[in-house]
């Protein structure tokens, strides 16, 4: 992980380059040129030399573990990169100061000087370290490193575990029923229009259960086929050693088939081992020659291959030509850690194994606890410290049977197992624990492939807390601030994503929820995962996390500071090495905040969600290189009248604060790429005049709506989610002028003032990348067909949201020809009595959710309207006293759920109709699998699931 702290060091340098080559080369102090030159040069040297060492570093991290000096090596290497990281900042501080403030530039230029000298000679220094520092090792060239760092196929560690997979026992066959038979369905199918051998994958993050799964279903399936092979693939291969095991496997089960040994009994180890009739020449054959020898031997057969643990999709590229012959009733089977290789599998036969339930976590853990017992039932005065541990590892089978193992050799009373519990992490992090050897090696393994680009990225999620709900926008901000995010020519929060989704498909983070277009709204990271990744970032200094309630903060060299829990001491410094600061808890003092910020002047993160501050100390003025500043949620009354000293400020969130006005100062915040306003700021937004300066935001949250605002946002060109509210009916033609000229705009959310129209809708151009649009008011029905009209050009609009708009039987067909639409959101908005899709409207609707409104009394569904709807929702329509007719039309239909209609519809469903109405209404709705009504018994809501 060293090397990804290099890599980001190396993007800070780059950009502190820019920054001075851009600002500051037009200096007409002839001394300061002189110095800049020396200190811009040293700064180039250094970064050039950090750049050549990133590779080496990559080859040291996976020696580290063998070797104590590489160790020490790669320590000694982090710290130096702090060293400089801290002059880097220095630099960029001066800058920011010579660009601001009442002095004259002239005269701060002359004073920097000084400074400029003073940072040369600490690189130099630096430099001189490193040297020191290479000079310990042997030499610079990392060769006859590379093979040893090299994992190998099926050797050492990776085979141990590998051949232990085909001794699973059917005491860790638990849970996981669903996905056998799955797998054994796919296994056995025989599909006509297959052509070649079918692919199915197995995905999931490390420790699931993948490997115990496939091989369980291996060895029921296997005598139903010619051929078998089970090989395990490691992280690194060469496609010549991978084809060898193939072959060699498949030797080896063919002869197993034919004859077993006749001394079997009288055998050792070794030699059972080593029994096997093999071409003799295996280990010498080329990669023409491997192929052609399996292609042979394939010939006519009917063959299984389990691929265990792949990491990369090349693997079928490269083996392809030994395999995919025209032999359709053949299998091959992946299992990986990694999205994008699952979806090698053909269409519709790839799972995704889930942590157990908690029953059959429960279930597993037993088995292993109390193994040695007949009855292997969980005693009772160990039960309530057993389920704290089961419900520690998160329904992680691996940390599940190994922590049972250990607790089964540990004496069976409620301290002793208390004591585990509370030693937990211990276990999971020691090299000298046995728990560590088995989960933390396993789980290790997708930490070591990662790329270095999502390193600190990864890190960075073990600094919320355990069982945390991390918003997926917020961390993609926070990510941007801290400096993570290479340039790409995309926005850097399209990287960003990019590198959250990509964390996401490594199975390294889980997903809680997406939005209507499928992007992760929240995520979360592993309770075990989370563990072995604060180890991680711990030893790399990377950040510290105060998680125990009443500790004492300790001085470190990390730069960044996580308080979770109550902090009792905090000795303010005169140089701090923080850069990012999250409290995220509760609990935090003024004072404690005062003190770091005033020992903090390098900050550039400060995250205080829902901290009970009522006053930001002033010295949060002084933070110059402060990139995001997060007080959502807090009781923060005003902010800093000289605010505007912010200059690099990207990030500004005071959602749901208490905050009533702005300060004339933030229009002066040029950077700003995210303005998150309270709603109840009403219109004390006299500071907001100017907001046409700000036009690099991309998110404006909020804002309330004036005959200037509603002109000036025309131009915030770059704006990808604008949110408006207070619209009158005056504002509207200025507001859909400046809406047009957005032309990157995928969210849009505008709110009338209550009461008033949202008029001349024609006059509305929506930018093509349109995602959601949101519109809270009444519509003018005279120019919503204009409106309409143009729906027709946006393929991405997947989400309409309408509030109050008094759609009618008039109105209502004007939306149905969306082409792209996926989700339909109706809130009091239709004002009809009869509610009517035709044949052909939103072909592509998955979910229609119809609310509140009050005179619905019927609707009607024609065949082939919504053919791909999975989900309708129809709640509060008090006057709807039938089904829609036509919902037997709708075949995709997965969920109905209806609240609060008419009496007589609860009566029908629920079997008390009159004659045979009721069950036809049943007969109506037999296809959709989940149809639940939810209405009013003896003054309480219930809900029932009709079957």
């Amino acid at each position: 992980m060293a090397e990804a702290m290099i890599s980001s060091l190396v993007l800070k340098i780059g950009a502190a380059l820019a920054i001075e080559t851009t600002k500051s080369a037009a200096s007409l102090l002839l001394t300061r040129m002189l110095a800049m030159k020396e200190l811009m040069k040293d700064i180039s040297e250094i970064k050039d030399e950090l750049e050549s060492m990133q590779s080496f570093l990559r080859i040291m991290e996976r020696l580290k573990e063998k070797d104590e000096s590489t160790k020490i090596f790669i320590k000694q290497t982090r710290d130096l990169a702090f060293d400089i990281e801290d002059i880097i900042d220095a630099f960029t501080y001066k800058l920011g100061e010579e660009q601001g403030g009442v002095l004259p530039t002239t005269i701060k230029r002359y004073r920097n000087i000084k400074s400029w000298h003073h940072l040369s000679k600490k690189l130099k220094d630096i430099k001189i370290d490193l040297q020191k520092i290479m000079e310990r090792r042997t030499r610079y060239d990392a060769r006859g490193m590379e093979s040893e760092a090299k994992p190998r196929i099926a050797v050492g560690g990776s085979k141990s575990r590998a051949e232990s997979a085909h001794f699973v026992e059917e005491d860790d066959i638990v849970g996981i029923d669903k996905y056998r038979d799955l797998l054994l369905r796919w296994l056995t199918d025989e599909e006509e229009q297959q052509r070649q051998p079918m692919i199915i994958s197995v995905l999931g993050m490390g420790g699931l259960g993948k490997t115990t799964l496939v091989t369980h279903v291996y060895k029921i399936i296997k005598p139903t086929f010619d051929a078998c092979a089970w090989v395990a693939v490691s992280q690194s291969y060469e496609t010549r050693d991978l084809l060898r095991q193939i072959l060699n496997d498949f030797y080896r089960e063919d002869r197993e088939k034919r004859e077993a040994p006749k001394n079997i009994d009288t055998m050792d180890y070794r030699s059972l081992v080593e029994k096997r009739e093999v071409t003799n020449n295996i280990d010498t054959m080329d990669y023409r020659s491997l192929v052609e020898t399996i292609r042979t031997y394939l010939q006519c057969k009917n063959y299984i291959l389990i691929l265990d643990d792949v990491w990369s999709t090349d693997v079928m590229d490269n083996i392809k030509d030994a395999l995919l012959n025209s032999n359709s009733k053949s299998r091959i089977v992946l299992t990986t850690r990694i999205r994008d290789v699952a979806l090698l599998a053909d269409e519709h036969r790839m799972f995704e194994l889930k942590t157990l339930e908690a029953n059959h976590s429960w279930d597993l853990s037993c088995k292993h606890a109390f193994w040695k017992s007949a009855n292997k039932i969980c005693l009772p005065p160990l039960e309530q410290c057993a389920k704290k541990i089961v419900e520690k590892c998160g329904g992680l089978p691996l940390a599940i049977v190994s922590i049972g193992r250990l607790l089964s050799f540990r004496e069976q009373t409620g301290s002793e197992w208390e004591k585990v519990y509370k030693d937990l992490e211990w276990y999971l992090t020691n090299n000298d624990s046995k728990l560590h050897e088995k989960v933390h090696n396993i789980l290790k393994l997708s930490l070591e492939d990662l790329p270095h680009y999502l390193r600190n990225c990864f890190l960075y999620c073990s600094s919320f807390p355990e069982d945390y709900r991390i918003s997926g926008y917020k961390l993609i901000w926070l990510w941007v601030a801290e400096g993570f995010i290479e340039e790409r020519g995309e926005t850097m929060e399209e990287v960003a994503e990019d590198y959250l989704n990509e964390l996401v498909h490594r199975c390294l983070l889980q997903v809680v929820e997406r939005n209507e277009v499928g992007r992760v709204r929240a995520c979360r990271m592993h309770d075990i995962i989370r563990v072995l990744a604060l180890s991680e970032s711990k030893e790399l200094s990377f950040c510290m996390v105060y998680e125990q309630s009443r500790t004492k903060l300790q001085r470190s060299k990390a730069h960044r500071l996580s308080i979770l829990s109550n902090i009792t001491n905090y000795c303010t410094e005169e140089k701090s090495y923080l850069r990012s600061v999250l409290i995220l808890n509760n609990s935090e003092s003024y004072d404690l905040l005062k003190s770091v910020l005033r020992s903090s002047k390098f900050l550039r993160v400060l995250q205080l969600e829902e901290a009970p501050i009522k006053k930001l100390p002033s010295e949060i003025c002084n933070l110059f290189n402060l990139h995001y500043l997060g007080l959502r949620a807090t009781e923060i009354k005003e902010l800093p009248r000289l605010i505007g000293k912010l200059q690099n400020l990207q990030v500004l969130d005071i959602f749901e604060s208490e905050i009533k006005k702005l300060p004339m100062g933030i229009t002066e915040l040029q950077k700003l790429r995210h303005l998150i306003l309270p709603r109840n700021l009403g219109k004390n937004i006299k500071a907001l005049v100017g907001i046409w300066r700000l036009k690099g935001l991309h998110t404006l949250g909020y804002i309330e709506a004036t005959r200037k605002i509603v002109r000036d946002v025309e131009a915030l060109t770059e704006l990808r989610t604008f949110r408006i509210r207070g619209v009158r009916t005056h504002h509207c033609a200025d507001l859909w002028n400046s809406i047009t000229k957005m032309n990157h705009l995928s969210y849009l959310f505008v709110e009338s003032e209550r009461g008033q129209e949202l008029q001349q809708l024609g006059t509305l151009r929506l930018p093509l990348p349109i995602q959601r649009l949101l519109l809270w008011g009444k519509l003018d029905k005279n120019s919503l067909p204009e409106l309409a009209t143009s729906f027709g050009s946006l393929a991405n609009l997947t989400t309409l949201a309408l509030s109050e708009a008094k759609l009618d039987e008039d109105t209502f067909p004007y939306l149905q020809a969306l082409p792209a639409l996926m989700f339909l959101y109706l809130s009091e908005a239709y004002d009809g009595m009869k509610l009517h899709f035709q044949a052909t409207s939103f072909p592509k609707l998955k979910e229609l959710y119809i609310t509140d409104d009050p005179n619905l009394k019927q609707v009607e569904i024609e065949r082939g309207a919504m053919a791909s709807l999975n989900k309708l929702q129809l709640k509060s329509c008090l006057e709807l006293k039938e089904l829609p007719h036509g919902i037997e039309y709708l075949t995709t239909l997965q969920d109905l759920y209806i609240a609060y209609p008419a009496e007589e519809l609860v009566e029908l469903l629920l079997g008390g109709g009159e004659g045979d109405h009721s069950n036809d209404c049943r007969t109506r709705v037999r296809h959709i699998p989940n149809f639940t009504i939810g209405f009013e018994r003896h003054g309480e809501f219930v809900t029932e699931r009709i079957q």
